[in-house]
């Protein structure tokens, strides 16, 4: 079976054992959760009578998440609400954000905002809460049913495929010549996330349309759950296999894995492409021995505007549209300076 091929079998994989997942949901699971949640915190001023809306996140901890709920902070301010953000411990915590959904619609939510672990887990969900009459705007990732208001997300399969033109590009500068056969490998995260899925589609269908015959991708996509898992995975890839030239990660912790193996080996003949921003990620493009590229989503932007939505609806209005694309800037040392990089690495 072709790699293109495995990539369509890997995301319609995910979705059905997303749906496994879901038929094993129960109250019992629910109530065990919220013994580990965080409670909601503002991440606003306090505005008396004024609508509060509730932001519900993947993973509390992460500098991604904190982001965007940066840009939802500062909309949130500006239109005089109330914000309150919590989130799960990790991604695959998906009974963390059904108990935490819950409890926003029972403290009386305005509005909900809610970036899914999980696009069919979630999707019974977001149905129930948008049955409910209470505004749903879904942040980076979409569910599996139409039951929301409207969602802000980066284009993943687009993104995907920015991100192959990249790795292409990036192993002909590393002087890797098209009449030498190499390897890519793609280092990606949890089955169940749809977006790591779609980003690995996108790749793998502009790498079988544009790359040199003689250069290709590994059977196996490597998925690790955490940091400590893509440390291992990576060092396991590289060891087993000589004539790797690249890299695609798909996520943070991936690309970090990623990153500190590679310097660790001294691998100045790989190229790493990745998605986002980090300090591991930005010490590593420092480095001049090493080529190393970047896609940055836009998510600030999508804290922001979903908050603007979210008052919107609230106060009668309808989106003009279901699905916004927040769009993609790429990092590498032609585009570091320039303002539209600048401006999102500022945001950081």
């Amino acid at each position: 079976m072709s790699l293109l091929k495995k990539c369509c079998v890997f995301s319609a994989v995910s979705v059905m054992a997303a749906a496994s997942v879901c038929s094993c949901s129960d109250k019992h699971n629910i109530k065990k959760a919220e013994k580990n949640l965080q409670d909601f915190v503002p991440i606003t001023e306090i505005f008396e009578d004024s609508k509060n809306y509730y932001l519900i996140v993947k993973d509390i901890d992460d500098q991604y998440w904190k982001l965007l709920a940066k840009g939802a902070a500062l909309s949130g301010n500006e239109l005089e609400v109330n914000i309150y953000m919590s989130g799960s411990s990790d991604e695959t915590e998906i009974d963390q954000q059904i108990a935490l959904a819950e409890k926003a619609v029972a403290s009386g939510a305005d509005g909900i905002i809610i970036a899914p672990d999980d696009a069919v887990k979630l999707s019974d969900c977001v149905t129930k809460i948008h049955e409910a009459g209470i505004p749903v705007v879904l942040a980076d990732t979409i569910v599996n049913c139409h039951d929301y208001d409207v969602c802000f997300m980066t284009d993943n399969m687009i993104a995907g495929r920015e991100a192959a033109k990249e790795l292409l590009k990036d192993m002909h500068n590393n002087g890797v010549s098209e009449d030498e056969t190499a390897y890519a490998a793609i280092m990606s995260g949890a089955i169940t996330v749809p977006t790591l899925n779609e980003r690995v589609a996108g790749f793998c269908g502009y790498w079988a349309e544009h790359a040199p015959e003689k250069w290709k991708l590994l059977d196996d996509i490597t998925k690790s759950n955490a940091y400590e898992d893509a440390l291992s995975n990576v060092e396991d890839v590289l060891d087993k296999n000589k004539n790797i030239k690249g890299i695609f990660a798909v996520n943070y912790f991936t690309a970090a894995g990623s990153a500190a193996v590679m310097q660790k080996k001294k691998m100045t003949d790989v190229s790493l492409v990745c998605f986002d921003f980090s300090e591991e990620i930005s010490e590593f493009m420092r480095d001049p021995d090493y080529t190393v590229s970047t896609i940055l989503q836009k998510t600030y932007d999508m804290g922001y505007l979903s908050v603007k939505a979210c008052d919107s609806i609230s106060n009668g209005e309808t989106p003009e549209r279901k699905y916004v694309d927040t769009g993609i800037v790429v990092l590498d040392p032609e585009t570091r300076n320039t303002p539209q990089v600048q401006e999102i690495i500022a945001q950081y």
